[in-house]
């Protein structure tokens, strides 16, 4: 990137992004951090070093910028324009009316440890699931992040055609929509016929009791290390939850494939149904006295659409629901951290109200506390000049002094018992006086009367 791009970058981030750069870092050198971090893979305690930073500066600066990039997404996503008729491009001419092309793509990632089975992908990997829309000069229209390594493309896919700020389709495209299927029946119709090939029939009617204990059996085979691995169960599982079953329910004679192996994918297929329509989408509930799946028909129509695992499970029972929790739960991609640009933008802006208003109150809350405590002290000081000085002249002080975070009772209060204790610093120095006049006149009394004894001495007459 040269400087005059670098330049106008900067001025996007300014302007619509809402950046501001502080006193310690310009605006230029907070998109260059930011630049040399997600270009060069550089973590955290490296730009660190470099611009000697503290590690909590870099992290809050880099997601300042993060920030104001995702406000630019209706600048840097372009939208799409459909290949014309009269195209004359080899290499697009072709596809009339084609908006571009999307894929998924492979990030990697670190993850916390107990998350690693969901973003583990089928070659070991921890990644995220991320995916893209490009016209067709190359340039991304549409982008959906945050999807764990073990989500398969459809799953994204879905999620992001679901999403209230999802992959939209212009209406003009729409009419495509109803060639598709005659193109595939004439396909279809001039392709050689397919023989069935004859097996013997092996169907077998599931109960209720057969139900729970294959759920019994998993939940157990679960806890066992020596055969659940991060993302299902280790090799062999089959026949191992057959002689499991076989020992809690002899007569069932059931085998490990075909009978085992096509309950376990279809009570999989429909658990993880039902998960994704409670944690992805608004407008189902759990009954959890049925146990069983509550919505509208309407909802739930619409929901079928895109996701045809979910057909038939509306106001069905499964009561297996939190037992099967503790077996595929923790392994299965839930998407929960994917957000589309829109998405994430509306969460920072409400963020950013709720700092605001956060702040305003708080700064409401400060003057008048500061108010408050104005007036108490000026309170406290009028009643302090009432008392007498003489006897307590530091209780001026005391009162006048600033009492931060007390109540007007407290300082009430307070001042209430000082002027109770010079009240009765008062009535003892009263008491004490009478008490020294007493015994001063004793002692005057017990002078007269030696005085009277030696008189009567000195007459020789008495005895």
């Amino acid at each position: 990137m040269d400087r005059r791009s670098l330049a106008k970058l900067c001025y996007l981030l300014t302007t619509d992004g809402k950046l501001k750069g502080n006193r310690n870092m310009s605006i230029s050198e907070l998109v260059i951090s930011f630049l040399h971090i997600i270009a060069h893979n550089v973590k955290n305690r490296i730009l660190k070093r470099q611009t000697a930073r503290s590690g909590e500066t870099v992290s809050r600066q880099f997601h300042l910028v993060l920030n104001s990039v995702l406000r630019l997404h209706n600048i840097l996503l372009k939208k799409p324009e459909p290949i014309p008729e009269n195209c004359t491009d080899e290499r697009w001419k072709w596809f009339k009316g084609c908006l571009g092309a999307l894929d998924g793509t492979y990030i990697n990632v670190n993850a916390p440890i107990d998350d690693k089975p969901r973003y583990r992908t089928r070659k070991g990997e921890i990644t995220t699931n991320v995916l893209g829309v490009c016209t067709p000069n190359m340039q991304f229209s549409y982008i959906l992040p945050g999807w764990e390594g073990s989500a398969a493309d459809g799953r994204v896919l879905r999620d992001a055609i679901s999403r209230r700020n999802g992959l939209k389709i212009p209406q003009g495209i729409l009419s495509m929509e109803g060639k598709i299927p005659k193109i595939v029946e004439q396909v279809e119709s001039s392709m050689a016929p397919k023989f069935k090939r004859k097996t013997q029939n092996t169907k077998h009617l599931w109960t209720k009791q057969e139900d729970a204990v294959l759920v019994d059996c998993l939940v157990e085979l679960s806890k066992d290390s020596a055969w659940k691995s991060e993302n299902g169960f280790r090799t062999g599982y089959l026949l191992h939850l057959e002689k499991l079953m076989a020992a809690k329910l002899p007569s069932s004679n059931l085998k490990a494939t075909p009978h085992i192996e096509s309950r376990y994918k279809l009570l999989k297929r429909q658990f993880h149904a039902i998960t994704e329509m409670l944690n992805h989408s608004s407008g189902f509930g759990w009954n959890d006295v049925e146990k069983c799946i509550i919505t509208t028909k309407d909802v739930f129509d619409e929901w079928v659409k895109s996701h045809p695992a979910a057909i038939g499970l509306r106001n069905k029972e499964f009561p297996h629901l939190d037992d099967l929790m503790f077996v595929w739960g923790k392994d299965r991609a839930t998407g929960a951290n994917a957000e589309t640009p829109s998405d994430a933008v509306e969460e920072i802006n409400l963020c950013d109200e709720e700092t605001d208003t956060f702040e305003h109150e708080k700064d409401a809350h400060t003057e008048c506390q500061k108010d408050e405590e104005s007036d108490h002290a000026n309170q406290a000081i009028r009643k302090s000049e009432t008392l007498d000085s003489s006897i307590c002249p530091s209780n001026k002080k005391l009162t006048t002094r600033k009492r931060k975070g007390k109540a007007d009772d407290a300082l009430d209060d307070l001042v209430g018992e000082i002027h109770k204790y010079v009240i009765a610093v008062n009535e003892a120095n009263e008491e004490m006086k009478g008490i020294s006049a007493y015994f001063k006149k004793q002692t005057e009394s017990g002078d007269k009367k030696m005085k009277i004894y030696d008189e009567l001495i000195e007459l020789s007459e008495f005895s």
